[in-house]
């Protein structure tokens, strides 16, 4: 029997209301790592064609972690959490629209058994941005109808196979950011550029799924916690004198952030830019939505900045890093605001009240695998967890914080450069060495004096 970690209490607030706060007896500290970018040899998911289409760095055999997953979990184990968050790839499991590998699934059972075996929790991520090739070479990707049927599928076939064994679930990672990237941008798959309204059909299936996934985790596992992971970026407003600049910087900042969020707490879905009947804007309503979420995945990493001009070729860019702005910018050249994740943290509660929350990525990149002289990373940890322990000692509503990541690994478009890692990791005469980081050594040492400030 799998305990539970959550205990309420109720008390009255000063309007005579019946308040419900939680008391978490079980703060998970934790790492976490995504399937493409861990596992190796992904040869049948999307993103491995990407690689090929838009001649990137390959991803190969990345961290070879579908082989030596039991070594990573005596990893996350040494750093002292009792947490771990992993993908499960959808191509290894569904090989076409209706063979299942078998064996596949095995070894993401094993993954889990042996999580718990250590005393770590496993948090299952079910789409980390990538899906079997040939759901997007017959159905074209997130936009289409169809998803919402294989990808329910998918998450049945997982759940009978160890859904009652697993506690937190994450339906969708990063939703809004794989959108962007994937119907403005043209950066990802399905490399559409200024395509709102299929941007739009795909942000309603990622929210129409999960709540099918939702349906599907709570059938095999009625006390599971259900939610998404959900990039939440700390905006510094640029414009104040111009009316119209401003207001399309507002919507900006309200589809990132919050569209996504208003659907799940609010049952509005709200998304376009566009002003004066002008524009592309859509509007739905459904209050099916509202519920679904037992607790809300937080990916928190930085400041970021929107630029609006009147050139009609490139009207808006957001940007993560301002020469000027006085910040410590990583790797990535991102801005570091040490303030940032209160400021989450604070516009969270400000927007939708007293809601459950947990971090599920925060994290720095440095540009070389070293062991030592990750200041950034250093920083983040302190700064970042601070805030949070702040946070969950004031209102009692964060499960855990969980950083990003584990090891060094693929960073998508970017390749293997950054190094987001709390070991290194590199191959010597094929085989695998990792090494731990001054910053692996100071989150452990951060993960013990947090235990004892909560």
């Amino acid at each position: 029997m799998r305990a539970i970690f959550l205990k309420r209490r109720l008390r009255r607030s000063s309007s005579n209301k019946i308040e419900i706060v939680f008391m978490d007896n079980k703060f998970l500290f934790g790492v976490a790592t995504a399937s493409h970018q861990n596992e190796g040899n992904n040869y049948l998911n999307n993103w491995w064609d990407w690689e090929i289409k838009k001649k990137l760095e390959r991803s190969g055999k990345a961290c070879n972690s579908f082989i030596e997953y039991r070594v990573d979990i005596d990893l996350v184990k040494g750093l002292g959490c009792n947490a771990y968050r992993f993908s499960i790839e959808w191509s290894r499991i569904y090989l076409d629209e209706y063979r299942v590998d078998e064996e596949a699934l095995g070894v993401y059972k094993k993954m889990v058994a042996d999580c718990l075996k250590s005393n770590i929790e496993p948090i299952i991520t079910l789409h980390h941005f990538t899906r079997p090739r040939w759901f997007d070479t017959n159905f074209g990707g997130l936009h289409s109808k169809m998803f919402i049927h294989h990808f329910s599928k998918y998450v049945e076939t997982v759940c009978q196979a160890f859904g009652g064994d697993v506690r937190y679930w994450i339906t969708f990672n990063e939703p809004m950011l794989e959108c962007v990237h994937g119907y403005l941008r043209g950066e990802r798959p399905p490399g559409k550029k200024g395509d709102f309204e299929n941007m739009y059909y795909a942000i309603e299936n990622i929210i129409d799924s999960h709540c099918s996934a939702y349906a599907i985790i709570k059938k095999h596992n009625k006390k599971a916690m259900v939610s998404i992971s959900k990039n939440m970026v700390d905006f510094e407003k640029q414009y104040y004198y111009d009316l119209i600049k401003s207001n399309i910087e507002d919507q900006i900042i309200e589809n990132y952030n919050w569209c996504i969020l208003d659907a799940f707490y609010k049952g509005v879905l709200k998304f376009g830019v566009g002003m004066m009947g002008f524009g592309f804007n859509r509007i739905r309503k459904d209050n099916s939505w509202k519920g679904k979420l037992d607790f809300l995945g937080v990916n928190h990493y930085n400041v970021g900045y929107i630029s609006v001009s009147y050139n009609v070729d490139e009207p808006v860019d957001v940007m993560l890093t301002l020469k000027d702005s006085g910040y410590n910018k990583n790797a990535m050249k991102w801005d570091i605001k040490p303030e940032s994740m209160r400021n989450i943290l604070n516009g969270l509660r400000g927007r939708y009240g007293k809601i459950k929350m947990m971090i599920t990525e925060s994290g720095s990149a440095e540009k070389k695998s070293r062991v030592e002289g990750n200041n950034y990373q250093k920083e983040i940890i302190d700064t970042h967890m601070r805030s949070v322990i702040e946070y969950q000692k004031k209102y009692h509503t964060i499960l855990g914080y969980i950083y990003w990541t584990l090891m060094d690994n693929f960073e998508w478009n970017d390749g293997f450069q950054p190094k987001f890692g709390l070991h290194t990791m590199t191959y010597k005469k094929g085989k695998r060495v990792c090494l731990l980081k001054d910053s692996g050594e100071h989150y452990k040492e951060a993960i013990q004096k947090a235990k004892k400030l909560l």
